[in-house]
């Protein structure tokens, strides 16, 4: 088994998925303060409307993995999700009680100590716009990627705001989705780690700036991430990376 953690190029995005998602209830301020407390300086979220249009952050658009079967995050208002108890699924004695957040919170209490890496979660139209409102009500443009796997949401992202960057979420690379992304000006393609290799990654890179990988699973798949020449990867378990420490010029 390779020592932990393994060290990246300094350039490599260590991106906390969904916060330390490993070991905090995911998308909560718990897994978001873990994951700055282990030097994470990127994080990955999901965000979704509430019945009200609030964007909240939460992956499913359901609520039964929580503990709330059939209650849908799109049926509620905000009010109502974040009175709900979205620790105790992960842990009743540590997180009991942790909240889910509005992207307004997330945003208000870290600022610009995280880059962020927002995956717009659903279908919905108004989502670029209303995302984007948030994230300049915020000046937060330079600290967000948007992401995610709806191609026309990220085109109507570029639309509204074309100095923004956006990474598309893909299962493998292929030349028919790494030219779609370069031709529409995306700063990223994000396979699966399992979907790149070294001789995919390369003329990835011959076109767009970043390729992203998605879906850690094990240490081999963030060894993986690493060799194929990535440029980051989102990952659960973000102490499991670390950059090199600076040599001191002792001269």
């Amino acid at each position: 088994m390779p020592q932990l953690p393994i060290i990246v190029p300094s350039g490599f995005r260590i991106i906390a998925h969904r916060g330390a998602s490993a070991y905090a209830p995911e998308n909560t301020m718990a897994a978001f303060t873990l994951a700055e407390r282990m030097g994470a300086s990127e994080v990955e979220l999901d965000v979704r409307f509430s019945r009200d249009r609030k964007l909240m952050i939460c992956h499913d658009e359901t609520l039964d993995r929580y503990g709330y079967p059939e209650t849908k995050v799109a049926e509620c208002t905000a009010a109502d999700l974040a009175s709900l108890d979205m620790g105790s699924w992960f842990s009743p004695y540590l997180y009991r009680g942790e909240r889910m957040l509005q992207l307004n919170t997330l945003f208000r209490v870290f600022r610009e100590r995280f880059t962020y890496h927002v995956e717009m979660k659903e279908d919905a139209p108004s989502l670029p716009e209303a995302l984007l409102k948030v994230i300049s009500s915020h000046h937060l443009q330079k600290q967000t990627i948007v992401t995610s796997k709806y191609f026309h949401l990220l085109k109507e992202i570029l639309r509204l705001n074309n100095s923004l960057r956006v990474g598309w979420l893909v299962s493998r690379l292929t030349a028919e989705n790494v030219n779609q992304a370069a031709e529409s000006g995306f700063f990223q393609i994000c396979p699966r780690t399992d979907g790149a290799d070294a001789e995919q990654v390369k003329p990835a890179h011959e076109k767009l700036p970043e390729v992203r990988a998605h879906h850690v699973g094990s240490i081999a798949d963030a060894i993986r991430a690493v060799q194929s020449g990535c440029d980051g990867v989102t990952i659960n378990w973000p102490d499991w990376l670390t950059h090199a420490k600076p040599v001191a010029d002792n001269r």
